[in-house]
């Protein structure tokens, strides 16, 4: 894994913080708002406070998704200002990689890694994917030029057709002899990312979508990694743990890589196509791949994050996770064990613009951790935004804690 380094060449609080860290042998207070929300002036703050509170109502929400995207796409006057002025600023590191620079920057002052994330939905189209192709390689070569950044991102349907993806899913692939030429180029161009990333010091992370295209995903993702993580961790794939069979296929990816002699690397995450999952399962008449309770689901997770813990020499691991409960008992694990807070294959994320308290006190702490920075156009990011959305309209779920921590550290201030 980089150092972080780059924009901002020295962060003094995580230096200090990480001298303390070490001496108390504490783990991190995730209640301290005055910490959380001090890259905040009063007037962002306030911003902020306000843009959650709307986002708590769900008709706005279902408007945004509903109308939002229209309005956007139809070339509305003032609709793409209105989206780039709230949901747009708080969760979008900017339009292009150079304007992702300050927010970058601003991260990097804090101890802060960025992965950067092209925004852009599945392509449909050969010049659609060639431009999202030459968009990641734009992004690789930019992260590994950049000490503050540690990798980018590959959304598989940007450079295969889904359609393409689904056909093959239930088939075991031969790489010396692929069976549509579009999956040819698709793997073509990722082996160009992955080969970019292995020679330049730069990971590559690829996304896991939905179950009927995962398998698939998962063979380029291991032919990948037999490839490009022989000396290091280059290419990691992805784990959602809401899938009742992730764990297992986890362990056994784990235990193929050390027979062919590669390293294992895997982002985990509890997952993102739940109610399409279960929907397609219903219409269709098979059995739902998704686990039978979040109780279930937060357990798989644990239990995830706990193996690639146990088995940290050969798994590099990214605790990709919102859920504050779940990132202590990690770190509780780790300080039982005495494992450095650093260790190169331990490192946990967040989205860009949520959960600050979990991302800025673990780098306080001394933990490698980073935000996953989505960038891109408002036209090409805005499906990404309307989810975030969605997501905070809890007011009493994970996502609601941005609110009352919001209003608290306002409280604080005396705002």
């Amino acid at each position: 894994m980089k150092d972080l380094g780059g924009p901002a060449a020295q962060f003094p609080l995580a230096e200090r913080a990480r001298t303390a860290w070490n001496a108390e042998q504490s783990l991190p207070n995730f209640a301290d708002t005055e910490l959380t929300f001090s890259h905040l002036d009063d007037q962002r703050l306030r911003g902020t406070r306000r843009l959650f509170r709307l986002m708590g109502y769900p008709w706005l929400t279902r408007i945004m998704g509903s109308l939002g995207i229209k309005t956007v796409n139809w070339g509305l006057p003032g609709a793409e200002w209105l989206v780039k002025n709230t949901l747009y600023k708080q969760f979008v590191g900017g339009t292009t990689l150079e304007e992702a620079q300050r927010a970058i920057a601003r991260l990097a002052s804090r101890g802060v890694g960025s992965i950067l994330d092209y925004g852009a939905e599945g392509k449909k189209t050969p010049a659609g994917r060639e431009a999202a192709f030459q968009e990641c390689l734009r992004a690789t070569e930019f992260a590994a030029a950049t000490p503050a950044v540690i990798g980018s991102v590959v959304k598989l349907t940007s450079l295969i057709p889904f359609e393409v993806l689904a056909r093959f899913n239930d088939t075991t692939l031969d790489f010396a002899a692929l069976p549509h030429p579009d999956l040819r180029t698709g793997v073509q161009r990722l082996e160009q990312i992955c080969q970019l990333g292995r020679e330049r010091g730069c990971e590559v992370y690829l996304d896991a979508e939905e179950s009927w295209i995962q398998h698939s995903i998962d063979q380029i993702a291991e032919y990948l990694m037999r490839r490009y993580n022989r000396e290091g961790h280059v290419v990691f794939t992805t784990c959602q743990l809401y899938r009742h069979d992730r764990l297992p296929y986890l362990k056994a990816a784990h235990l193929r890589a050390r027979q062919d002699g590669y390293l294992f690397a895997l982002k985990i995450v509890r997952g993102a196509y739940m109610v399409k999952e279960g929907r397609r399962a219903e219409e269709q008449g098979y059995p739902t791949p998704i686990q039978p309770n979040l109780a279930s689901t937060h357990r798989d997770f644990d239990a995830a994050a706990a193996y690639c813990l146990e088995h940290r020499e050969e798994i590099a691991c990214c605790v990709a996770s919102h859920n504050e409960r779940s990132i202590v008992k990690l770190l509780e694990a780790m300080q039982q064990a005495q494992i450095p807070r650093d260790h190169p294959n331990i490192r946990f994320s967040q989205l860009l613009g949520m959960s600050g308290n979990l991302t800025f006190n673990l780098a306080e702490g001394g933990y490698n951790v980073s935000k996953y920075m989505v960038y891109g156009p408002v036209r090409e990011v805005l499906p990404y935004l309307v989810r975030r959305a969605q997501e905070n309209t809890s007011v009493t779920g994970e996502a609601g804690r941005e609110l009352r921590m919001l209003q608290e550290e306002s409280r604080r201030r005396g705002l």
